[in-house]
């Protein structure tokens, strides 16, 4: 990110690494970006007083920021995370971890359900279709019997 000026390394320098508004807000703190700032915009750097802080600025001095490892000091007693014994690790574990992964069993069992249920519908296809197609012409003819009968009725009806 760069400097409120964009002419000073060491701003730069100093705010690479931080979010955007971290970097607004480091900003906004810091004497050396005013000066800058105000130099810009034609003031005389000594002679202004900086401006008083807007609402989020504020806001963000006064947020918890989160702990750095600056002067962190490992426990004594404290097991090296990289070289636990097995015992220790499935006891962190809480047992044994699982072979396969929830993912994947979920994945397999409705694999399984589509699979059984596509096994079924071919199945009652297969079961259910004719041993020969004769029924097929009686039916045709039957029908064709029937609306002659009923073209006959038609017609006798009409003429009368």
């Amino acid at each position: 990110l760069k400097c409120v000026c964009r002419a000073c390394s060491r701003c730069r320098h100093a705010m690479r690494g931080f979010t955007r508004l971290q970097a607004v807000s480091l900003r906004a703190q810091t004497r050396h970006t005013w000066r800058h700032a105000n130099i810009r915009r034609g003031a005389a750097s000594n002679s202004t007083a900086p401006r008083p802080l807007e609402t989020w600025e504020e806001v963000e001095l006064h947020r918890p920021k989160a702990p750095t490892l600056e002067g962190y000091v490992r426990p004594v007693g404290a097991p090296e995370q990289n070289s636990i014994p097995r015992e220790q690790y499935h006891q962190f574990m809480m047992g044994k971890p699982a072979r396969y992964s929830q993912e994947l069993r979920i994945f397999l069992m409705g694999l399984g359900v589509v699979s059984f249920c596509l096994a079924e519908f071919a199945f009652t296809v297969y079961k259910l279709r004719p041993d020969d197609l004769d029924w097929v012409d009686e039916e045709r003819k039957r029908a064709a019997a029937a609306k002659a009968r009923i073209e006959a009725r038609i017609a006798k009806e009409t003429t009368s």
